[in-house]
C-alpha cells in the first residue's frame, strides 16, 4: 500500500508539470498586454514598461517559465497584477468558499441519486422507477446556468424564500448546491439503479433471501456495499467536472470562492493568478482520485494492484 501510494504521488510530479506547462503557454500566448491591463487604460508607456519588467514580462518565455517553476518549488506561486498581494494569499482567502460549496454538492448529489438509485432498483418497471429515471434524464440534460437561473428566478425573485446571491448562512448555501449538484444526482441515480439490479440478481442475495432476512436489510447492508466500487469510481471522475461547474455556479451567484476568482483573472488577463488557482484545481484532482483509488482496497478486498 505505501508503495502504491509513493508511485501515486510521484505521477502527481509530472502531471502538474504538464499542466503548468500548458496553462503556462495558453495565456502568454493569447492576445492581449496584461502589463497593459495591469497599469489601466491611461497609463504612460514608462508605466507599461515599469510593470512588465517588475512582473518579468521582458524575458523569453521559457526563462519565464523556468523563473515561475523555480518559485513554484519555493510555494511562492507569484503576485496578482492586479490586487498585488501573493496569488497563494488569495487561493487560501478564496479556497474554504469553494472547498465548501463543493462538498455540499457532492454529498447532495451522492446522498440523494444513490437513495432514488437503490429505490428505483428495488421496484424496477415501476411508476417510481419511471419517475427517477425521468428525474434522471432531466437533470442530465438541463445546463448549469439555465438551472441556476430558473432557480433563482422561482425561490429568490418569485416566492422569496432563499437568498439569490452571497455567502454567509446556510441559506446562501441551498441554491448553489442544487445547482451544482443536480446533474451528479441524476447520474448517481441512474449508475446506482443499473448496479443494484446487477447485484441483486447474484446468488449470495437469493441466498440472503431464503434465509429469511428481511429484504430492506439484504439491500442496503449486503448489496449496496457490493454496488459501491462504481458509485466511488464516479466520485473521482465527477469531481474535476464538479469543480470545473463550481466555476459557472459562483458566478451565477455570486459566491466568493476560487471559480469566481479565476473568472475575474481571465477577465483582466491576471496571469499568475489564473495559473495558480488553475494548479491548485489540478492539484484537488489528482490527490481525490488518489483518495478513490485507495477506497478500493477497503470496499472490496479482492481488488488487487498490479
Amino acid at each position: 500500500m505505501l508503495d502504491y501510494i509513493a508511485y501515486r504521488v510521484a505521477v502527481l510530479v509530472p502531471t502538474l508539470l504538464a499542466v503548468s506547462l500548458a496553462v503556462f503557454l495558453v495565456l502568454h500566448l493569447v492576445p492581449g498586454d496584461p502589463a497593459r491591463n495591469a497599469a489601466g487604460p491611461d497609463a504612460a508607456e514608462e508605466d507599461i514598461e515599469l510593470i512588465r519588467e517588475q512582473f518579468g514580462l521582458d524575458q523569453p518565455l521559457w526563462r519565464q517559465y523556468g523563473i515561475y517553476l523555480g518559485n513554484i518549488v519555493r510555494g511562492d506561486l507569484g503576485e496578482s497584477f492586479r490586487t498585488r498581494r501573493p496569488v497563494l494569499d488569495e487561493i487560501v482567502r478564496r479556497m474554504p468558499a469553494t472547498l465548501e460549496l463543493a462538498g455540499f454538492a457532492m454529498l447532495f448529489a451522492v446522498v440523494v441519486g444513490v437513495a432514488l438509485g437503490v429505490v428505483a432498483s428495488m421496484r424496477p418497471n415501476s411508476a417510481i422507477d419511471s419517475a427517477v429515471n425521468g428525474l434522471s434524464a432531466l437533470g442530465i440534460s438541463a445546463p448549469v446556468f439555465f438551472l441556476g437561473l430558473l432557480l433563482m428566478l422561482l425561490f429568490s425573485a418569485r416566492l422569496q424564500w432563499l437568498p439569490p446571491s452571497g455567502r454567509g448562512t446556510m441559506a446562501h448555501l441551498v441554491l448553489p448546491t442544487i445547482t451544482l449538484g443536480l446533474p451528479y444526482v441524476a447520474t448517481f441515480a441512474r449508475v446506482a439503479r443499473s448496479t443494484m439490479l446487477d447485484v441483486l440478481s447474484e446468488d449470495y442475495i437469493r441466498t440472503a433471501r431464503a434465509k429469511g432476512l428481511v429484504w430492506r436489510s439484504v439491500v442496503w447492508r449486503h448489496a449496496l456495499i457490493n454496488a459501491a466500487v462504481p458509485l466511488v469510481t464516479l466520485l473521482g471522475v465527477y469531481f474535476g467536472r464538479l469543480l470545473g461547474g463550481a466555476v459557472i455556479v459562483e458566478t451565477i451567484f455570486a459566491w466568493p470562492g476560487l471559480g469566481r476568482l479565476m473568472v475575474d483573472g481571465i477577465i483582466q488577463r491576471d496571469i499568475n493568478l489564473v495559473q495558480g488557482c488553475i494548479l491548485f484545481f489540478a492539484t484537488a484532482i489528482v490527490l481525490v482520485n488518489l483518495v478513490v483509488d485507495l477506497l478500493y482496497s477497503v470496499l472490496d478486498p479482492r481488488i488487487a494492484r498490479g
